[in-house]
């Protein structure tokens, strides 16, 4: 009678533990569950990626072979750009569950962030190894082609991809932009096209399909699409404001247009000294002198060692007839570079206008003496002719009419005209 007491009092203490170990057991993975659920909500919901990390790592704390766990921690490292600590974790869920195709397709794009495309191709060959109809990793694989370099290759990944998942905007542009690398402008339109069709905020396949039109010189369609490429991003507005502005260069008639897009680039980017350059260079064109000034004083705010800015500017002042700004402006430009001979072209020319003939002859031989077969000899030496005659020196201006006359004999007619009229 006692040993069957005993015996049933066991089987009760037993069936008390085991029933303790199964709600210990139901309770953890209620719990892991619920930490799952919350770090992907955190995640892909909210973007609070150290919150999200949070719950993954604890879950892996409770049960370090939680494949999921480490996938959604290597997710977070690749959304936070923390590509070695991400493949860490894509290879942790892939040893824990070799099938992962999403892993591999998470540790492909990470190689590639990283500008290991051999090892990216690998992973998104595996990706397709465990799933076949994996569209995305159809999608890596163009990618890590177009990386190495193996357009035909990247093409085909593409299209099989979007065999797989027509509608996908992603995969139109990476196609597009294997076919704008190799020169295939109008199919890579056809491809932009469809990508922004299927997302028309896609700001990236505007800006390259008015790089194509551009190529294809369609430049109104060019500068259409460009327009609605710098609404959609706005941090590279200032340079496809700019590339909008050199393209109407381009067209007929649309000084005014490229203006208003110079202005815009500026607008956006104040420190943008090419835009200034090319605002001044237009107002030049447009005889508005004043505000060619003000644009090249932005450059030399922002660069004072602009190639050719303050020779640029000292014309300008010519135009304006501020001769001594005119002066300084061309000795600036010979001080940055003493050899060049257009400078001291530049700076003869206004001593001339300020009848400092003394200071213009020194400059205009020394065009000579820089470069003695310089494009416009013919008009030093005529400009030299005139100063000697102003100064009394026939002789000396005789001098530089048989100079000229084997230069440009017009020249040299109009120059005998005046030292013997």
């Amino acid at each position: 009678m006692k040993n069957s007491r005993t015996l049933i009092t066991s089987l009760i203490l037993i069936i008390i533990f085991l029933t303790s170990v199964s709600t210990v057991s139901f309770s953890q993975e209620k719990l892991i569950e619920e930490l799952y659920f919350q770090g992907v909500n955190l995640l892909e919901n909210k973007e609070q990626f150290e919150e999200a990390l949070t719950c993954f790592q604890q879950i892996i704390e409770l049960d370090p072979g939680h494949a999921e766990a480490h996938f959604q921690i290597g997710r977070i490292f690749r959304n936070t750009r923390q590509f070695e600590k991400a493949i860490t974790h894509y290879k942790n869920a892939i040893n824990l569950k070799p099938d992962y195709s999403s892993a591999y397709y998470g540790l492909g794009l990470s190689y590639l962030e990283l500008q290991k495309n051999k090892e990216a191709l690998e992973a998104f060959k595996q990706a397709i190894r465990s799933k076949p109809d994996f569209a995305s990793a159809h999608y890596g694989l163009g990618l890590a082609y177009n990386e190495l370099e193996r357009y035909n290759e990247s093409i085909a990944a593409f299209q099989q991809a979007l065999l797989l998942d027509p509608d996908d905007a992603q995969t139109y542009y990476g196609l597009g932009i294997t076919y704008e690398q190799i020169g295939e402008y109008q199919k890579s339109i056809d491809a932009l096209k469809k990508a922004v069709h299927f997302q028309p905020d896609y700001g990236k396949a505007f800006y390259h399909l008015g790089m194509n039109y551009q190529k294809l010189e369609k430049y109104p369609e060019a500068v259409e699409n460009l327009e609605k490429a710098a609404s959609f991003l706005p941090d590279s507005a200032d340079e496809i404001y700019y590339t909008m502005g050199m393209i109407f260069q381009k067209m007929e008639n649309c000084e005014d247009s490229a203006i208003e897009s110079f202005k815009k680039a500026t607008q956006k980017n104040p420190q943008y000294t090419d835009a200034f350059f090319y605002l001044g260079w237009l107002y030049n064109k447009k005889e508005d002198y004043e505000k060619t000034v003000e644009a090249y004083q932005e450059v030399i705010r922002i660069n004072p060692d602009y190639t050719y800015i303050y020779y640029n500017l000292g014309w300008a002042y010519g135009e304006l007839e501020k001769y001594q700004e005119a002066v300084d402006a061309f000795k600036e430009a010979v001080k940055q570079n003493p050899k060049d001979a257009d400078f001291h072209y530049g700076l003869g020319w206004a001593y001339s206008q300020l009848k400092n003939y003394e200071k213009a002859i020194e400059s205009f031989k020394q065009v000579i003496r820089i470069q003695p077969d310089y494009t416009f000899a013919h008009y030093v030496h005529y400009s030299l002719g005139m100063i000697y005659l102003v100064q009394g020196d026939k002789n000396a201006a005789l001098d530089e009419y048989k100079i000229l006359k084997d230069l440009d004999q017009e020249i040299a007619d109009r120059l005998f005209d005046m030292i013997y009229k």
